[in-house]
């Protein structure tokens, strides 16, 4: 992993200390992450989910996206969870999945970092 991709995951952790980080490099440079156990709103069934992502070794130059929840999440109300920035995808990592689509338009590595965007993600999926 490149320097840049530690730091980022080093900042993962540290914005989210109680949700366990699950980390696999990946050839390139980057990684594949999960971030277990994070609230994502009462609305869906569970409430929790875990949070995967590819950082790709051009970070801190490339947006990190999309995301992905757990594939089983529904909603309190029945429904699917799907449309608006939502897509069921067949799996990610080998586990069922909802992609998340949640670009960042104006690229900032200064401020767009990998948590400040899995905090974004989390705040999105909680007011849907």
């Amino acid at each position: 992993m490149t320097p840049e991709i530690e730091q980022a995951i080093a900042e993962i952790k540290q914005a989210f200390p109680e949700h366990p980080v699950d980390i696999e490099a990946e050839p390139n440079g980057g990684a594949y992450i999960i971030v277990n156990n994070m609230l994502i709103g009462e609305q869906y069934v569970p409430s929790t989910s875990w949070v995967g992502f590819l950082i790709t070794f051009q970070y801190p130059h490339a947006d990190v996206y999309p995301h992905f929840i757990d594939g089983g999440l529904r909603r309190v109300d029945g429904g699917l969870i799907k449309g608006n920035g939502l897509s069921a995808s067949n799996s990610w990592r080998d586990r069922p999945a909802i992609q998340v689509s949640r670009r960042s338009k104006r690229l900032n590595p200064a401020i767009d970092t990998a948590a400040t965007k899995l905090t974004k993600v989390i705040s999105w999926l909680r007011s849907q």
